[in-house]
């Protein structure tokens, strides 16, 4: 089942980092199916609720993303740094998303990481979540949220 507010909320953040702070304004959402990705960032977070926010990206975008944020050419980018902008990228979608969602709750991201390819996931990955894919000049970009409890909880209904 979608939560709709999530689901906007997450879209509106990726757009937002990757146009401000990557200054990558050319993204369309495309399908979820998405491609092959050779990074995946995995970033857990606590609070109420707690969950996890897991970056998919390919080789060419994730390299030409690390280029544009430390305004390097893509040649002198090294493979750790490659992995560190990911990290932060996934961090500042993670704090943009849910700053948006849950505005008046206290989280703490946990430190990110590149999960090794082919890994599946960490054992704590409560599964299902929103998911928003992105078109980028030089491929594709996945994020995908997922809470331990809906995020925008309705108001409760009083009957008189």
């Amino acid at each position: 089942m979608s939560d709709e507010p999530l689901a906007d909320a997450l879209r509106t953040s990726v757009g937002e980092v990757l146009e401000n702070m990557f200054f990558i304004d050319s993204l369309d959402e495309v399908a979820p199916a998405g491609p092959e990705c050779s990074m995946r960032a995995w970033l857990p977070f606590e609070g109420s609720p707690s969950g996890i926010l897991t970056l998919e990206v390919d080789g060419a975008a994730a390299r030409r993303i690390a280029a544009d944020f430390l305004a390097a050419e893509e040649s002198e980018v090294t493979d750790r740094q490659v992995g560190d902008v990911i990290c932060e990228l996934a961090n500042m979608i993670c704090g943009s998303l849910l700053s948006k969602v849950e505005s008046t709750t206290s989280f703490r991201l946990l430190a990110p990481r590149i999960l090794p390819p082919g890994a599946a996931g960490a054992p704590e990955d409560p599964g299902g979540g929103e998911s928003s894919t992105v078109s980028l000049s030089s491929g594709m970009l996945n994020v995908t949220i997922r809470m331990e409890s809906p995020a925008c909880p309705k108001a409760p209904e009083f009957v008189y």
